[in-house]
């Protein structure tokens, strides 16, 4: 290393310690600091909002297009690379799927599931895309933004504060040996003389005030170019909005789809009677014999026992009376746990 880099070393040390030196005076109330014009404050504070809010909204937009986080780390280990990269209902679907098929395909549940399977496997690939769409049109351009314009005001402010610290430093240093020329201290005829002191003072602040102007202009520019980047950010936004809503009109669309294909599998209301007078105005009534003893389910259903025989209206509501044998009650039976009599 030559002289000449070394010597560099040590002046670049010096002003990092005369700026802290700056920096903590002024926080003890020790030393002036050069203040900004009022416009200059509110770019600043335009710029910061700017900054803030973007960062906020691309952190919670991450949540919103990574649901499921842990699914990044579990595809470093995922064994089954042809599920490797799934979302969560398309795992959820692979899972129906194959449930279906073991259940058997010709069964109503096995059906049923193989059907709701591949349309979760739908909603999950329409989910991927409006995951790939929104990071293009939103989370990618505002992340450059803040990689690039932000990013380059933010280093020319932080360059600016710099400036301002050694220029009060300067400004300290003057009137500091100007304070001293006014006392009797008698001087090393070998040094500098206190004009000559005075005189470099002097010199170092003009060169810090030229330097610090020029940065502040350098820096205002940018910042007044801010605002012009919303417009853009606005154009972002409406793209975000248009990709959700097609997003979201499709999966609407495959489970409009999907209900309709279920509409006719039997539910487990196809599957209950309920009991009733013998009132032929109530609807249909028919003996029916419990093979099988029934435990409610739920407030509406009603305990039988197998061998008894019950009078069933088919078409009664519930809230209808309904006996057994002599006992009236009210609630439901499941037509799998009864044999309908006399249906000749």
């Amino acid at each position: 290393m030559d002289m000449e880099n070394v010597k560099q070393i040590f002046r670049d040390a010096g002003t990092a310690i005369s700026r802290a030196v700056q920096f903590t005076e002024e926080k003890l109330g020790k030393a002036e600091k050069t203040e900004q014009d009022p416009n200059f404050e509110q770019l600043v504070t335009f710029c910061d909002n700017t900054k803030q809010n973007t960062e906020s909204i691309l952190k919670n937009m991450e949540f919103i297009l990574n649901s499921n986080p842990g699914m990044r780390v579990e595809n470093l280990f995922f064994l089954d690379k042809k599920k490797s990269g799934l979302s969560s209902s398309e795992y959820l679907g692979i899972a129906m799927t194959e449930a279906g098929n073991d259940f058997g395909p010709d069964t109503a549940y096995g059906s049923a599931l193989i059907k709701v399977g591949n349309i979760q496997q739908t909603l999950g690939l329409n989910q991927r895309e409006f995951i790939k769409s929104a990071n293009d049109c939103f989370v990618n351009p505002m992340n450059k933004y803040l990689e690039t314009d932000m990013k380059t005001v933010v280093k020319e402010r932080s360059l600016l504060e710099k400036r301002r610290l050694d220029l009060d430093a300067c400004k300290t240093r003057v009137r500091k040996t100007r304070m001293l020329a006014t006392t009797k201290v008698k001087q090393d005829d070998s040094g500098p003389t206190m004009e000559e002191l005075i005189e470099k003072a002097e010199h170092d602040l003009k060169v810090a005030q030229e330097e610090y102007d020029r940065q502040a202009e350098i820096t205002k520019l940018l910042m007044e170019g801010v605002p012009s980047a919303h417009p853009q950010h606005l154009q972002h936004l409406l793209d975000f909005v248009d990709t959700q809503a097609a997003f979201y009109l499709k999966c609407h669309e495959s489970l409009m789809s999907l209900q309709s294909d279920l509409s006719g599998f039997p539910s487990d209301q196809d599957n209950v009677a309920t009991l009733s007078p013998d009132t032929p105005a109530l609807g249909r009534i028919q003996q029916a014999k419990v093979i099988t003893s029934q435990e409610p389910r739920d407030a509406h259903d009603l305990r039988l026992s197998a061998g008894e025989i019950i009078s069933i209206d088919v078409n009664s509501d519930i809230g209808s009376n309904y006996f057994i044998g002599k006992k009236i009650q009210k609630g439901k039976v499941y037509k799998s746990n009864v044999r309908l009599l006399n249906q000749g």
